[in-house]
């Protein structure tokens, strides 16, 4: 009787063992998805700022016919004159169109950040954060995930050793599945505050301005 019970103690803590495997492989797959998400969406962005690091300053608008120096006035609302250059530049988070001589506001796409983040599969990831560069807050996400896995498992083993033999099963898989309820709920609410800050526009993401310095700016688009 006793070996009967020892036998079917060990059949369920090797079903544990391989259903907290498979959870870590998914999760896995899931996180290369992510990545590559992210990686596809940003790549373009960072590219360009890099390149508005690495070149001179671009050459400046020229000034309102008649104006000039500190007297000069720009030729739109979104310039402002540089004595560097001795000409107009966009300011922090606006770019201008020489062409059609207008204003637009410069920063991060919105769209594919919302829809990266309302996607639960990448959302859970705080896959909308990596893809305007909030690799804190993307952390975060991961952290909770990973962290939460961890936690898991060392609920199972604790819940395990710290019980009689006969109750080890039974306090590994309670341990587990109470563990398992507090990190779904807390990937469920930052899923759900991921959504609602990035829709409403409520974290700036990292940008350059015409000197190729670092800044943060709103998202831009509808």
């Amino acid at each position: 009787m006793r070996t009967s019970f020892n036998m079917r103690t060990s059949l369920n803590m090797e079903n544990i063992l391989q259903v907290n495997i498979w959870l870590l492989r998914f999760i896995l797959q899931l996180v290369f998805l992510t990545i590559w998400l992210i990686t596809y969406g940003s790549a373009e962005p960072n590219i360009r700022g890099l390149e508005l690091t690495e070149v001179v300053l671009p050459n400046p608008i020229p000034c309102n016919t008649g104006t000039m120096g500190s007297n000069c006035t720009c030729p739109a609302n979104c310039l402002k004159y540089d004595a560097e250059t001795g000409g107009c530049h966009p300011m922090d988070c606006w770019s201008y169109s020489t062409i059609k001589t207008e204003c637009n506001e410069a920063g991060k796409e919105w769209l594919p950040a919302i829809i990266l983040q309302g996607i639960p599969v990448t959302g859970a990831f705080g896959s909308g954060f990596g893809n305007i560069g909030r690799w804190d807050i993307f952390g975060t996400y991961m952290a909770i995930i990973f962290g939460g896995c961890l936690a898991m498992c060392c609920c199972g083993c604790f819940c395990s050793a710290c019980n009689k033999e006969e109750d080890k099963d039974a306090m590994a898989m309670a341990g587990t599945k109470g563990c398992s309820c507090l990190v779904s709920v807390a990937i469920t609410v930052m899923y759900i505050w991921g959504i609602v800050v990035i829709a409403n526009k409520e974290v700036d993401a990292p940008w350059t301005n015409y000197k190729g310095e670092a800044i943060m700016c709103p998202m831009i688009g509808n």
